[in-house]
């Protein structure tokens, strides 16, 4: 009987201590951060996002001047255009810009003074705030650039290798020019009644345009101006004296019909303009020139101003 009695106190004893190894158990796993079945007050999450690339853009195109250009005679023309940049990123991340001026096919094509110009690196005129930051493209135009309609193209590229484009129509004018290598025809002595040696000027297209000849007489209506005043005067265009000029070398006086007259007379001789890729050297082209005295009633010495002036050919 005393046993049982002392069985059954072990067996409440050892129901109690389960009972309260249970109710420990319980308390730690609420306790232990790594096995959370209950919230406390409050918990702490990390929250995060990754900022995609905008790609930039490119505003309207402006040129100092304006977009119709007019060429240097001979030499360059500096063409100024800019825009400006934005990239909702910020203008910290618009990493660089080039550009094109061309009237080829499209601004991919290769470099090539008469009808493409590339810049690589375009310049950034100001540091940039908020989101935007102007740029400006400059070309360095050859007088022989095409007569023509031309493109203005930038291109923007940003940090993440995104770009923007935008482009702008222009026009190239016709330049037509020349220039006279020679400041003066001097005949030298001439014996009355006789034609002179024949003397040579060297005139250069500088223009972009094929080119034809206007000449005239621009000082005495005509005439050449004799210093002795018991002298008459000379007519340069008298029908069989005066002075006559001519594009081939070695003609005679009375091979040609081209003569100085007091108004433009169209000598059409069709000189071309520089056609080279690269830095041009303008054509020269010959013309020589004779006069022819009348046989009497001169003395002294005599001058006038001859004009030659470029117009286009058609």
């Amino acid at each position: 009987m005393l046993n049982h009695f002392k069985q059954k106190e072990n067996d409440v004893f050892m129901n109690k201590l389960l009972y309260i190894l249970a109710i420990l158990s319980i308390s730690v796993i609420l306790l232990d951060g790594t096995n959370v079945i209950a919230d406390g007050a409050n918990d702490d999450l990390t929250a995060s996002v990754s900022i995609g690339s905008s790609a930039p853009t490119v505003g309207a195109i402006s040129c100092v001047g304006g977009e119709t250009f007019t060429l240097n005679s001979e030499t360059t023309k500096l063409v100024n255009c800019s825009a400006t940049i934005t990239d909702l990123n910020g203008y910290q991340d618009i990493n660089s810009v080039r550009g094109a001026f061309y009237s080829s096919a499209g601004e991919g094509d290769a470099a090539d003074t008469r009808d493409n110009y590339k810049n690589a690196t375009c310049v950034f005129t100001e540091a940039g705030t908020g989101t935007t930051r102007d740029a400006e493209c400059s070309f360095t135009v050859y007088f022989h650039a095409n007569p023509t309609s031309w493109t203005v193209y930038m291109n923007a590229t940003d940090d993440g290798d995104d770009t923007g484009t935008n482009t702008v129509a222009a026009t190239v004018n016709s330049l037509v020019a020349l220039n006279v290598t020679e400041t003066e025809i001097n005949f030298g002595e001439v014996a009355l009644g006789a034609t002179s040696s024949e003397i040579t000027t060297n005139i250069k297209n500088t223009g972009n345009v094929d080119i034809d000849l206007n000449i005239n007489e621009t000082l005495y209506n005509g005439y050449m101006n004799c210093t002795d005043v018991a002298s008459d005067d000379i007519q340069t265009d008298a029908a069989s004296t005066g002075i006559r000029y001519n594009t081939t070398n070695g003609f005679t006086f009375a091979d040609t019909v081209w003569n100085v007259t007091a108004t433009n007379a169209l000598a059409d001789v069709s000189w071309v303009e520089a056609d080279q890729n690269g830095a041009p050297t303008a054509p020269t082209t010959p013309l020589y020139w004779l006069i022819k005295l009348p046989a009497d009633g001169l003395t002294g010495s005599c001058s006038t101003t001859i004009r030659i002036a470029a117009a286009e050919s058609s």
